[in-house]
Protein backbone atom coordinates (compact mmCIF):
# COMPACT_ATOMS: atom_id res chain seq x y z
CA UNK A 1 0.00 0.00 0.00
CA UNK A 2 1.70 3.08 -1.12
CA UNK A 3 2.28 5.65 1.49
CA UNK A 4 2.60 9.09 0.79
CA UNK A 5 4.65 10.60 3.87
CA UNK A 6 7.50 9.02 5.48
CA UNK A 7 7.38 7.17 8.55
CA UNK A 8 8.66 8.08 11.51
CA UNK A 9 11.04 5.36 11.50
CA UNK A 10 12.17 5.63 7.73
CA UNK A 11 12.88 9.51 9.26
CA UNK A 12 14.79 8.53 11.92
CA UNK A 13 17.23 6.62 9.85
CA UNK A 14 18.06 8.95 6.94
CA UNK A 15 18.59 11.27 10.13
CA UNK A 16 20.63 9.25 11.51
CA UNK A 17 22.46 8.42 8.07
CA UNK A 18 22.74 12.41 7.77
CA UNK A 19 24.51 12.54 11.20
CA UNK A 20 27.05 9.83 10.07
CA UNK A 21 28.03 11.27 6.98
CA UNK A 22 28.48 14.56 8.75
CA UNK A 23 30.70 13.45 11.32
CA UNK A 24 32.79 11.28 8.35
CA UNK A 25 32.54 14.27 6.18
CA UNK A 26 34.33 16.62 9.02
CA UNK A 27 36.22 13.67 10.45
CA UNK A 28 38.16 13.72 6.27
CA UNK A 29 38.41 17.56 6.30
CA UNK A 30 39.93 17.85 9.03
CA UNK A 31 42.41 14.97 8.13
CA UNK A 32 42.93 16.68 4.69
CA UNK A 33 43.55 20.36 6.39
CA UNK A 34 46.18 18.72 8.69
CA UNK A 35 47.48 17.60 5.59
CA UNK A 36 47.14 21.19 3.84
CA UNK A 37 48.74 22.82 6.89
CA UNK A 38 51.68 20.52 7.41
CA UNK A 39 52.97 20.32 3.64
CA UNK A 40 55.36 22.64 2.80
CA UNK A 41 55.02 22.03 -0.51
CA UNK A 42 51.10 23.30 -0.64
CA UNK A 43 51.81 26.45 1.80
CA UNK A 44 54.82 27.33 -1.13
CA UNK A 45 51.87 26.85 -3.82
CA UNK A 46 49.35 29.26 -1.85
CA UNK A 47 51.92 31.49 -1.17
CA UNK A 48 52.77 31.70 -5.09
CA UNK A 49 49.85 32.24 -6.32
CA UNK A 50 48.40 34.62 -3.79
CA UNK A 51 51.47 36.57 -4.71
CA UNK A 52 50.94 36.70 -8.35
CA UNK A 53 46.91 36.89 -8.12
CA UNK A 54 48.01 40.26 -5.70
CA UNK A 55 50.61 41.55 -7.93
CA UNK A 56 48.20 42.11 -10.86
CA UNK A 57 45.26 43.39 -9.33
CA UNK A 58 43.66 46.44 -10.98
CA UNK A 59 40.94 48.82 -9.57
CA UNK A 60 37.96 47.29 -11.81
CA UNK A 61 38.93 43.74 -10.66
CA UNK A 62 38.99 44.85 -6.79
CA UNK A 63 35.58 46.36 -6.88
CA UNK A 64 34.13 43.56 -9.03
CA UNK A 65 35.75 41.12 -6.43
CA UNK A 66 34.27 42.97 -3.68
CA UNK A 67 30.56 42.66 -5.24
CA UNK A 68 30.89 39.39 -5.84
CA UNK A 69 32.52 37.54 -2.57
CA UNK A 70 28.96 38.74 -0.99
CA UNK A 71 27.21 35.85 -2.72
CA UNK A 72 29.23 33.48 -0.73
CA UNK A 73 27.62 35.13 2.23
CA UNK A 74 24.09 34.83 3.93
CA UNK A 75 22.65 37.58 1.48
CA UNK A 76 22.91 34.48 -1.06
CA UNK A 77 21.31 31.75 1.34
CA UNK A 78 18.69 34.68 2.17
CA UNK A 79 18.12 34.76 -1.77
CA UNK A 80 17.69 30.95 -2.33
CA UNK A 81 15.27 31.02 0.39
CA UNK A 82 12.98 33.14 -1.20
CA UNK A 83 13.03 31.49 -4.38
CA UNK A 84 12.70 28.20 -3.00
CA UNK A 85 9.44 30.01 -1.06
CA UNK A 86 8.42 30.84 -3.78
CA UNK A 87 7.92 27.76 -5.57
CA UNK A 88 6.40 26.06 -2.81
CA UNK A 89 3.60 29.08 -3.22
CA UNK A 90 3.29 28.85 -6.62
CA UNK A 91 2.75 24.87 -5.70
CA UNK A 92 5.97 23.93 -8.09
CA UNK A 93 7.62 22.75 -4.95
CA UNK A 94 6.09 20.95 -1.29
CA UNK A 95 7.16 22.47 1.86
CA UNK A 96 9.33 20.23 2.31
CA UNK A 97 11.84 21.47 -0.06
CA UNK A 98 12.41 24.37 2.28
CA UNK A 99 13.47 21.75 5.08
CA UNK A 100 15.91 20.26 3.07
CA UNK A 101 17.26 23.53 2.24
CA UNK A 102 18.02 24.81 5.71
CA UNK A 103 19.65 21.27 6.48
CA UNK A 104 21.67 22.06 3.64
CA UNK A 105 22.98 25.10 4.72
CA UNK A 106 22.97 24.66 8.50
CA UNK A 107 25.00 21.07 7.77
CA UNK A 108 27.47 22.67 5.75
CA UNK A 109 27.98 25.85 8.02
CA UNK A 110 28.66 23.79 10.91
CA UNK A 111 30.80 21.78 9.08
CA UNK A 112 32.71 24.68 7.37
CA UNK A 113 33.13 26.12 11.55
CA UNK A 114 34.45 22.84 13.47
CA UNK A 115 37.24 22.16 10.25
CA UNK A 116 38.09 25.92 11.35
CA UNK A 117 38.48 25.57 14.67
CA UNK A 118 40.29 22.16 14.45
CA UNK A 119 42.44 23.22 12.04
CA UNK A 120 43.31 26.62 12.82
CA UNK A 121 45.59 27.90 9.83
CA UNK A 122 45.77 31.53 9.89
CA UNK A 123 44.83 33.89 6.62
CA UNK A 124 47.64 35.08 4.56
CA UNK A 125 48.82 38.73 6.24
CA UNK A 126 46.49 41.45 6.77
CA UNK A 127 48.40 43.81 4.79
CA UNK A 128 47.38 42.16 1.56
CA UNK A 129 43.81 42.15 2.43
CA UNK A 130 41.13 44.02 0.71
CA UNK A 131 37.55 43.33 2.76
CA UNK A 132 37.17 42.50 6.06
CA UNK A 133 37.52 38.95 7.29
CA UNK A 134 37.28 36.80 10.78
CA UNK A 135 38.36 33.55 12.08
CA UNK A 136 40.60 30.92 10.83
CA UNK A 137 41.62 30.24 6.95
CA UNK A 138 40.74 26.42 6.14
CA UNK A 139 38.20 25.74 4.92
CA UNK A 140 36.49 29.02 3.10
CA UNK A 141 32.94 29.44 4.35
CA UNK A 142 32.47 31.68 1.65
CA UNK A 143 33.30 29.20 -0.98
CA UNK A 144 31.54 26.25 0.90
CA UNK A 145 28.44 28.50 1.13
CA UNK A 146 28.46 29.87 -2.53
CA UNK A 147 28.89 25.89 -4.09
CA UNK A 148 26.01 24.64 -1.34
CA UNK A 149 23.71 27.57 -2.70
CA UNK A 150 24.12 27.64 -6.16
CA UNK A 151 23.84 23.90 -6.37
CA UNK A 152 20.68 24.02 -4.57
CA UNK A 153 19.39 26.49 -7.29
CA UNK A 154 20.43 24.44 -9.93
CA UNK A 155 18.72 21.50 -8.12
CA UNK A 156 15.37 23.09 -8.06
CA UNK A 157 15.66 24.28 -11.81
CA UNK A 158 16.10 20.75 -12.78
CA UNK A 159 13.09 19.81 -10.17
CA UNK A 160 10.72 22.56 -11.76
CA UNK A 161 11.75 22.73 -15.19
CA UNK A 162 11.87 20.00 -18.22
CA UNK A 163 13.64 22.38 -20.28
CA UNK A 164 16.69 21.24 -21.22
CA UNK A 165 18.43 24.62 -22.09
CA UNK A 166 17.15 25.99 -18.80
CA UNK A 167 18.63 23.45 -16.84
CA UNK A 168 22.29 23.84 -19.08
CA UNK A 169 22.25 27.44 -18.45
CA UNK A 170 21.73 27.11 -14.76
CA UNK A 171 24.18 24.83 -14.10
CA UNK A 172 26.39 26.83 -16.04
CA UNK A 173 25.73 29.84 -14.21
CA UNK A 174 26.10 28.17 -10.98
CA UNK A 175 29.80 26.94 -12.24
CA UNK A 176 30.52 30.26 -13.27
CA UNK A 177 29.66 32.06 -9.61
CA UNK A 178 31.08 29.43 -7.55
CA UNK A 179 34.32 30.06 -9.30
CA UNK A 180 34.41 33.44 -9.19
CA UNK A 181 33.48 33.49 -5.54
CA UNK A 182 36.18 31.45 -4.78
CA UNK A 183 38.65 33.25 -6.92
CA UNK A 184 37.41 36.61 -5.22
CA UNK A 185 38.28 35.27 -1.46
CA UNK A 186 42.10 34.73 -3.77
CA UNK A 187 42.49 38.39 -5.10
CA UNK A 188 40.66 40.02 -1.90
CA UNK A 189 43.76 38.19 0.26
CA UNK A 190 41.69 36.92 3.36
CA UNK A 191 42.32 32.72 1.75
CA UNK A 192 44.64 31.14 0.01
CA UNK A 193 43.81 28.79 -3.28
CA UNK A 194 43.11 25.68 -1.01
CA UNK A 195 41.46 27.51 1.29
CA UNK A 196 38.78 27.86 -1.23
CA UNK A 197 39.38 24.61 -3.13
CA UNK A 198 38.45 22.68 0.09
CA UNK A 199 35.25 25.44 0.97
CA UNK A 200 34.49 24.66 -2.57
CA UNK A 201 34.27 20.63 -2.13
CA UNK A 202 32.97 20.76 1.40
CA UNK A 203 29.74 22.78 0.14
CA UNK A 204 29.63 20.46 -2.63
CA UNK A 205 30.02 16.91 -0.90
CA UNK A 206 27.76 17.62 1.89
CA UNK A 207 25.22 19.02 -0.43
CA UNK A 208 25.30 15.13 -2.65
CA UNK A 209 24.89 13.72 0.45
CA UNK A 210 21.75 15.22 1.74
CA UNK A 211 20.12 14.96 -2.28
CA UNK A 212 21.68 11.20 -2.23
CA UNK A 213 19.38 10.47 1.10
CA UNK A 214 16.38 12.29 0.25
CA UNK A 215 16.40 12.00 -3.34
CA UNK A 216 13.33 10.18 -3.44
CA UNK A 217 11.75 12.66 -1.12
CA UNK A 218 13.00 15.20 -3.52
CA UNK A 219 11.18 13.39 -6.49
CA UNK A 220 7.96 12.29 -4.65
CA UNK A 221 7.37 16.30 -3.45
CA UNK A 222 7.73 17.97 -6.88
CA UNK A 223 3.48 18.59 -8.14
CA UNK A 224 2.80 17.79 -11.79
CA UNK A 225 1.19 20.72 -13.69
CA UNK A 226 -2.43 19.59 -12.62
CA UNK A 227 -1.57 19.65 -8.92
CA UNK A 228 -0.69 15.57 -8.49
CA UNK A 229 2.52 14.46 -6.81
CA UNK A 230 4.96 12.96 -9.05
CA UNK A 231 6.10 9.50 -8.04
CA UNK A 232 9.62 9.00 -7.82
CA UNK A 233 9.23 5.16 -8.67
CA UNK A 234 6.89 5.94 -11.61
CA UNK A 235 3.72 4.96 -9.47
CA UNK A 236 0.15 6.57 -8.81
CA UNK A 237 0.54 9.96 -7.91
CA UNK A 238 -1.68 11.58 -5.21
CA UNK A 239 -3.39 14.89 -4.38
CA UNK A 240 -1.02 17.86 -2.94
CA UNK A 241 -3.72 18.35 -0.32
CA UNK A 242 -2.39 14.23 0.88
CA UNK A 243 0.98 15.37 1.73
CA UNK A 244 1.80 16.20 5.45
Amino acid sequence: MPVDSLSFRAVAVRACLLILGWVVLVAVFVGAGHVVVGSRAINGFDRHITTWVVAHRTLALDVSMRMITWIGSWIAVAATAVVVLVAVVTKRLMAVALGLLAVIWAGENAAFNVVKHLIGRPRPPRGIWLAGAGGWSFPSGHAANATAVCASATIVVFLVTRRGWVRMAMAAMAFLVVALVAFSRVELGVHWTTDVVAGGLLGAVWLALVVLIFAGTLRRNVPEPDGTLSRGDGGSSGSAAGMR
